[in-house]
Formats: C-alpha cells, structure tokens, sequence
C-alpha cells in the first residue's frame, strides 16, 4: 500500500445510519459529539504494518503490527476518543510505505457515539 493510503475494512458487519463508507473506508460523523474509535490490523510473519487513525486528514493516534521475528500472523489493536462535528470524518490510513496488511477477516474497524 502507498503511504497515507485508506485502508479499507469492507467487511461491515452493523452500519447504523450508514456513518461508514465500505468503499472509501471513512467514518462521517452524523451529529456533534464524542466518538469512540477501535481498530485492529493484522500482518505476515516477517512483516510489519503501520497505521494511523485521522480525523479531516489530521494524525490523532497509531498502531503498530510487527512480525519481524516472528511465528504466525501477529496483530495488533488501537484506539482512540475523538471530539467530531456534524460532517467530520476520520479514518484509518497507512503510515510509511514498506509495511504489509494481511486482510482478512482479522482485522477491524469500529467507531461509536459515546
């Protein structure tokens, strides 16, 4: 993947009021509040996978995947709150361009009004 690519998580599995795009992997606020975001990548032994959560294309919070070293396909979960206005969006993209995302069904996105 390029860096700063979106990664796409278009498994979806509960979108109410469609604040999730599958296609283009962003999360459009619906209303004013405090949104709780998770997400969990998953990369090849030997590899790794940097990303980043992002709110309007500004850095809020990372996740780091490392395999190098390592047996199996390691993972790894990130989260972030964020404060978003009506029509904000945010997403998880790529970080750096030499990392390796293993998708597969491992691997998750989800985001919340708190």
């Amino acid at each position: 993947m390029k860096n700063q690519e979106a990664v796409i998580f278009d498994k979806v599995s509960l979108n109410e009021g469609n604040a999730y795009d599958k296609t283009s992997g962003i999360f459009t606020a619906p209303m004013d509040g405090i949104y709780s975001f998770t997400w969990t990548t998953l990369t090849k032994s030997g590899k790794y996978f940097l990303t980043e959560i992002v709110l309007n294309g500004q850095k809020i919070a990372l996740n780091y995947t490392d395999g190098r070293g390592h047996n199996g396909n390691p993972m790894s979960t990130s989260h972030a709150n964020i404060k978003m206005k009506k029509g904000d969006k945010v997403w998880i993209r790529t970080h750096g361009t030499t990392g390796q995302f293993a998708h597969a069904h491992w691997c998750f996105f989800s985001g919340s009004k708190l």
